[in-house]
C-alpha cells in the first residue's frame, strides 16, 4: 500500500495557508502546519513555533516530502523594519537548511508579484521575463521577498527541487489585511478613489492560488521543467480598477464605496506628506502607486508548464470571501446582510 504523500505548511493559519490545509486534506494528504498560532482543523498536525526558530523549523521538517513555504511577514507599516529580513529572508534560510538535513525533495514558495514592481513604470500583462527593479526597493516587505525567492531558485539542484509561484493582489476568506485597510478607509473621512479609474491591477483568490501550489508540487521534481523558475499566479480576465473591484465587496458588507476621485499627481503628494508625519499609516507613495498605474500579469508559463487554471469563478470566489467576511465583521453588519448571505455555501 502507497504510503500518503506527508506535507508541511508554513504559515497554515493565514489567509493562503488555510485554503491549502484544506485543499491538501481534500487529496489525502497528511498535513503539518507550522504558525505562530494554532490550526485547529480535524487531521491536522500543529505545531505552534516561529520559522525564525531553527529547533522549530527542523522538527517542522522531519519526515515531510514537500514544503509549502508559505509563511511571511506581510506588509504592514506598523511593523519594525528589520521583522521583514528576520522572517522572509533569514526564516527562507533556515527552512532550507533543515530541508536539506532532513532530506525534504521538494519546496514550493510562496512570493509575490511586488517582486517586480519598480514603482515607475506601469505592468501591463506582466510575465516571468520581467527583471527585479534595477536598484533596491525602499519598502522592506518588496525587499525582503526578493531576496527571499532568489535563496529559494538558488536552493534548487539534485537533492532539493525549488519552484517559486508569485500571486498577484490576493484576496479571499481570513484577508486580515487588505479588507481591512479598505474598510478603514469606507468609514473614514478619506472614502476617496486615487486617480482617474483607467489603472487596472490583477486579484487572484487564494482557492485559486492554493490550488496553484498544488499542482506546482505535483509537477515538481529534481530536473523537471519547474525546478529552479517563477510562476505568476493570476485569475480570470479581465482585469479591473481597484476600486471597481472592491466595490461590490463593500457594498455587500454595508459600506459605500467612494463615489470621489483624487488625480494621481495629488494622491503621490499626499502620500508624500502622510509619510512624512505619520510613517505607520497604510497610506504612502507604494500604495498609490500600485492603485493609480496598471499591474496586470498573466500566468500563461503556469498553465504551459503545470496546467494552472482557476478552479473558483470570480462569482464562486465573491461570495465565499463574502461569507467569511460577514461572519468576521457580524459586528459591524447588518441583519438583513446577514439574512441574504444564508445561501451561499460554506468557504472552506
Amino acid at each position: 500500500m502507497q504510503q500518503r504523500e506527508r506535507a508541511l505548511v508554513t504559515g497554515g493559519a493565514g489567509m493562503l495557508g488555510l485554503e491549502l490545509v484544506a485543499q491538501l486534506l481534500g487529496r489525502s494528504v497528511t498535513v503539518r502546519v507550522l504558525d505562530l498560532e494554532e490550526v485547529d482543523r480535524p487531521n491536522v498536525e500543529s505545531l505552534v513555533g516561529d520559522v525564525r526558530n531553527p529547533e522549530d523549523v527542523d522538527a517542522a521538517c522531519e519526515g515531510v516530502d514537500i514544503v509549502y513555504h508559505a509563511a511571511a511577514a506581510v506588509w504592514n507599516p506598523v511593523l519594525p523594519r528589520a521583522i521583514y529580513d528576520e522572517v522572509n529572508v533569514e526564516g527562507t534560510r533556515l527552512l532550507i537548511e533543515a530541508c536539506r538535513r532532513r532530506s525534504v525533495r521538494r519546496m514550493v514558495f510562496t512570493s509575490s508579484m511586488d517582486v517586480v514592481v519598480d514603482g515607475r513604470r506601469p505592468i501591463v500583462d506582466g510575465d516571468e521575463s520581467l527583471p527585479y527593479p534595477s536598484s533596491p526597493p525602499k519598502d522592506p516587505y518588496s525587499r525582503s521577498k526578493i531576496r527571499a525567492e532568489q535563496l529559494v531558485l538558488e536552493a534548487n539542484d539534485s537533492e532539493l527541487a525549488t519552484c517559486v509561484l508569485r500571486p498577484t493582489g490576493m484576496y479571499g476568506p481570513h484577508d486580515k489585511y487588505h479588507l481591512p485597510n479598505l474598510i478603514a478607509a469606507a468609514s473614514s473621512n478619506f472614502n476617496v478613489r486615487l486617480g482617474d479609474g483607467s489603472a487596472r491591477f490583477s486579484h487572484v483568490y487564494s482557492g485559486n492560488v492554493a490550488h496553484a501550489h498544488i499542482l506546482a508540487a505535483e509537477n515538481l521534481f529534481p530536473g523537471s521543467p519547474l525546478a529552479g523558475q517563477c510562476y505568476f499566479v493570476t485569475d480570470h480576465k479581465p482585469d479591473l480598477n481597484l476600486f471597481d473591484f472592491m466595490g461590490p465587496f463593500l457594498e455587500s458588507l454595508g459600506y459605500t464605496p467612494p463615489r470621489r476621485s483624487i488625480p494621481y499627481a495629488i494622491a503621490y503628494l499626499l502620500a508624500m506628506l502622510s509619510e512624512l508625519f505619520s510613517p505607520k499609516a497604510p497610506f504612502n507613495r507604494f500604495s498609490v502607486i500600485q492603485t493609480c498605474i496598471d499591474h496586470t500579469f498573466v500566468s500563461e508559463r503556469a498553465r504551459r508548464d503545470f496546467g494552472y487554471e482557476p478552479i473558483f469563478s470570480t462569482d464562486e470566489a465573491f461570495r465565499r470571501t463574502i461569507r467569511w467576511a460577514k461572519e468576521y465583521y457580524r459586528a459591524d453588519t447588518s441583519d438583513a446582510d446577514l439574512d441574504r448571505s444564508a445561501e451561499v455555501e460554506e468557504f472552506p
